[in-house]
């Protein structure tokens, strides 16, 4: 009897601690979209003109796939707060999501400077924008620090097929290095400014996640993570087709 009280009791902490970082997500997830959402994550560049007109709006150099990002995160900590034998498949999807979330916004703390002085638009609402995308930045990396955590929380081994490790491990490095080549040779550009773009934005999540979907020791995790990719890739795909919706809009490298 108390053989058994004592595996409970080793037992809990693990559960206990995949519910807090789930929690831990869920802040962390709300943290970057009020960041989206402060006056600083959209430019100026309307206050420029006379007023006759719609305008063109204010812009923000964020893609439109960047709220939905952040929705996954928030959801993911959520389940896993209150489903804690879910940690692992959580972990999976809020990690690849933080990571695209954080190259989003390492493009965009540059990119904010490609606004300022356009039309009106204020080098002082370009620095203050170019400030919150580092600080969304970091926080991205933080979650994807707290996903890798709690992964570790889960409980199961299933190995993957030797043949899996291998196509993970392949296609991967496929992706992060043939997609942004793919697509600046798509739209006729040079720069590897636009490489990095594509790559930060999209090819290096994707082949992280195609390489946890090889190689995670958890067939439920390994499932998570090439679904991840799947979805964020029909994102992708419809921002870049999709006209700009309240702001919102793929800005192609200059």
């Amino acid at each position: 009897m108390d053989l058994h009280l004592g595996i409970g009791r080793r037992a809990a902490p693990p559960a206990s601690t995949a519910r807090l970082w789930g929690c831990a997500l869920t802040v962390l997830a709300g943290t970057a979209a009020a960041l989206l959402a402060l006056p600083a994550s959209w430019t100026d560049y309307a206050a420029g003109h006379d007023g006759s007109g719609p305008g063109p709006g204010e812009l923000t150099p964020y893609p439109p796939m960047l709220p939905v990002l952040i929705a996954v995160l928030a959801v993911a900590g959520v389940v896993c707060a209150v489903h804690a034998a879910a940690a692992r498949v959580a972990a999976v999807v809020a990690g690849l999501a933080a990571l695209q979330v954080g190259g989003i916004a390492l493009v965009a703390h540059r990119d904010w400077w490609n606004f300022a002085g356009a039309d009106g638009a204020s080098f002082e609402r370009a620095a203050a924008g170019s400030l919150v995308a580092a600080v969304m930045g970091a926080v991205a990396a933080t979650a994807v620090v707290v996903s890798v955590l709690l992964y570790r929380t889960g409980r199961g081994v299933q190995l993957p097929r030797k043949a899996q490790v291998a196509g993970g491990i392949i296609a991967g490095a496929a992706i992060a290095v043939v997609v942004p080549v793919l697509l600046c040779a798509h739209w006729n550009y040079t720069s590897g400014t636009a490489a990095g773009q594509f790559a930060l934005w999209w090819s290096l999540p994707w082949g992280a996640g195609m390489l946890a979907a090889g190689t995670l020791r958890d067939g439920a995790a390994r499932h998570a993570a090439f679904m991840t990719v799947l979805v964020s890739a029909f994102l992708a795909l419809l921002s870049v087709i999709a006209p700009a919706v309240h702001g919102f809009g793929i800005r192609l490298p200059g």
